[in-house]
């Protein structure tokens, strides 16, 4: 199936002649027509054409033209930071000028519609046409995204020195209360309202008490050694008319709670969430929850709490179309739930012993825009969803009615779990004598994600909310109202995009900065080597391309292998090294937990090392006066050369004591003889060496050979 963005080479008949790329940039919603951009030059970019959907799908069927699975601008497209943080700048100017008009599909695609479109906005920023003309054309030929417009300095010389860049009436009143209310005095209300209000509070009728003690004050008089202000100013009524007259129901909700509370509960509801949706694909939301259910360890005896689910939902169909299961959220975590939209869900539900077929779980698709969290979506990382054309929403904090679909999914979510799950949260805070869930907690994390996968299962076949907004196609075409059929039936209009494997990879994995070395690349106190560096010889020369450091692409569930990015946009595996294989599988965490005790045990050592060596110093200093004794005693009146005489002899004596000693078959009862059939003096002492009287004839036997040797 063709999408947006998808790369397809057209083969020649003549075999001289290369083959030609074209990108594909809008299919229409019913499938009658593409737009197409030839990317063969970049130095020469053509204007986008149309063409017969049914004939670029006869090209494919019929082999002379494929799709081709790598983008061959991956560096301009998803360059490194440092290059992004250097020229984001200008590219962000550029993009600013096209901005207004690169949505207008298919009408900028359209010559005779495009060139009003072009002019103003060449107007608006002030620019030659020609220049919105080129910068669209490297918009297009780029994949339509931002990344496209900017320069490109990768095939040219040396960079340049970096330069450091600095750019910044009515009745008389009966009560005698002629006081009349002017601009200043309804400032003063406002501060009023500020402070004791909404600051402290109080009631209405308090916070104009306070006011008048403090601002309206015409004198005062001593009551109790104190001085007591006397209070005029303006009355009751002028104070509660001027704040209904000032205050709509939302203001005074904001003014009571604050502006987060009046946004949430007391805006119009006017527009739909889901309103100006196309089609499957168009909108995601993410987001994630804790699990009302607590979980075991992997032996079932610890309790490890709650786990947190992540839920990738298509706005258009209401399916959910990706999800994860973590112990902590982050962005990390959310990368592996936008990823897992992204997947072939008959592989994913097989880990887990669950056989579907495609049609049961059909995304695997990457989305147009996507809403999510402040927490992770407003992270550094996410701006690396701008490397696969995806947009993003950032709503702002404590703002759940923005991304009202996922929030409802979640409720609907532990609703469900509490039903079927024993250890079921119901309560954030129990009371006593309240029963404690972990006394029934039975799932662990593995038993735990399964149970969620059959829940999504289970609910993209359930029938859609009341709430939802069934269209004039939708009543002709008579669709099944659940997700599923929703998804299906909307796949005819269908924006969802397709992005190579490795890109989506690429962006997603967090990242870090490694160094290389003769035991591999290492990250977090692992090596990593593959089969490509040993034979190009990265390991031992400690480079890769010249570069002493690079960047590290890796997966934060397993430690088993990591991606490096070459200089032509190719992506390297590398597994861990032989010294490290027994790690092979853990989380990164296990891992980090793993170093932790070893360096904690290793200090311990370390502190008791200096008493451990204090044994074997005093034992050393003693056994060393000991021996040096004997040695000068046994040496005495001997010269030097008299100390190095028959030395072989001796050493092999010494052999063959230490080895008929140490025998297996020795007899350690025997007492050692102190005489010796020998008259003359033996080389070695026998007061002070157990030697036996058969020892002491072999080393004179030897003595006899060696003297008449020397005759």
């Amino acid at each position: 199936m063709i999408f947006e963005n998808s790369i397809i080479c057209f083969h020649s008949t003549d075999p001289d002649k290369k083959p030609s790329f074209e990108r594909v940039l809008w299919i229409a919603p019913d499938c009658s027509q593409v737009v197409l951009i030839n990317i063969d030059d970049k130095k020469k970019i053509p204007f986008p054409y149309f063409q017969e959907y049914d004939v670029l799908v006869t090209y494919l069927e019929n082999d002379n033209a494929q799709i081709e699975s790598l983008d061959p601008d991956l560096r301009l497209i998803a360059p490194d930071e440092p290059y992004l943080n250097k020229y984001s700048k200008r590219r962000d100017e550029k993009f600013s000028i096209i901005e207004g008009i690169v949505f207008k599909e298919p009408d900028i695609y359209i010559a005779q519609l495009r060139g009003k479109l072009v002019k103003e906005a060449a107007d608006q920023a002030h620019k030659q046409v020609n220049w919105v003309y080129t910068l669209l054309r490297k918009y297009w030929f780029y994949g339509k995204t931002p990344n496209g417009l900017l320069n490109d300095y990768f095939d040219v010389g040396l960079p340049a020195d970096k330069r450091n860049r600095k750019r910044k009436s009515g009745p008389k009143p009966t009560d005698g209360n002629d006081f009349v209310v002017t601009n200043k005095d309804k400032e003063t209300f406002k501060q009023a309202i500020t402070e004791y209000y909404t600051k402290r509070g109080m009631s209405l009728k308090a916070t104009h008490k306070h006011m008048c003690q403090e601002i309206y004050v015409t004198g005062y008089y001593r009551k109790y050694g104190e001085m007591v202000p006397i209070i005029g100013g303006p009355s009751l009524r002028q104070f509660l008319y001027w704040y209904s007259k000032e205050y709509n129901k939302k203001n005074k909700v904001a003014a009571r709670f604050g502006q987060r509370k009046a946004e949430m509960n007391a805006r119009s509801l006017l527009k739909s969430a889901s309103g100006d949706i196309q089609g499957p694909g168009e909108l995601y939301e993410i987001d994630s929850t804790p699990a009302d259910g607590l979980l075991l360890s992997i032996d079932h005896k610890t309790v490890i709490g709650r786990a947190h689910v992540y839920f990738v939902k298509d706005v258009m169909s209401r399916l959910i179309t990706g999800m994860h299961i973590c112990k902590t959220p982050s962005w990390e975590e959310a990368m592996v739930a936008l990823e897992n939209a992204s997947i072939d869900k008959v592989a994913f539900c097989a880990q887990y012993g669950i056989t579907i077929t495609e049609e049961d779980w059909p995304s695997k698709h990457l989305p147009r825009f996507i809403v999510g969290d402040r927490g992770e979506m407003k992270s550094k990382n996410s701006n690396n969803l701008g490397f696969l054309n995806i947009r993003i929403g950032n709503p702002p904090s404590y703002r759940a009615d923005l991304k009202p679909h996922i929030e409802q999914q979640f409720r609907s979510f532990c609703m469900r779990i509490r039903e079927v799950m024993p250890g079921a949260v119901h309560k954030e805070h129990r009371e006593r004598g309240d029963k404690d869930p972990g006394n029934q907690a039975a799932y662990t994390f593995e038993a735990f994600t399964k149970l969620v996968i059959l829940f999504v299962l289970e609910f993209n076949r359930k029938a859609l909310s009341e709430k939802y907004f069934v269209t004039r196609e939708m009543f002709i075409d008579k669709v099944d109202l659940t997700p599923l059929s929703m998804w299906n039936w909307g796949m005819r209009h269908t924006l969802l995009q397709e992005q190579p494997r490795s890109l989506i990879r690429h962006t997603l994995l967090p990242k870090k900065k490694c160094l290389v070395s003769r035991g591999g690349i290492a990250l977090y106190k692992m090596n990593y080597a593959c089969q490509r560096g040993e034979d190009e010889g990265w390991f031992e020369d400690e480079r890769i391309e010249g570069q002493r450091e690079v960047i590290v692409s890796y997966d934060p569930r397993n430690c088993s292998s990591v991606f490096i990015r070459l200089k032509n946009g190719r992506e390297e595996q590398l597994f861990l090294t032989d010294r490290f294989k027994e790690y092979e599988g853990l989380h990164f965490d296990d891992v980090k937990t793993i170093m932790a005790f070893k360096k904690k045990q290793l200090n311990k050592a370390n502190l008791e090392r200096n008493q451990i060596e204090a044994e074997l110093d005093t034992v050393a200093k003693k056994l060393t006066n000991v021996e040096i004794a004997k040695t000068k005693e046994a040496q005495s009146g001997k010269s030097r050369a008299a100390r190095f005489k028959n030395k072989r002899f001796a050493r092999k004596l010494e052999r063959r004591m230490e080895s008929s000693t140490n025998a297996w078959t020795a007899n350690t009862s025997v007492k050692i003889s102190q005489n010796s059939t020998n008259k003359e003096k033996p080389l070695i002492d026998e007061t002070n060496q157990k030697v036996s009287k058969m020892q002491l004839f072999l080393l004179a036997k030897s003595e006899e050979k060696r003297v008449g040797h020397d005759k």
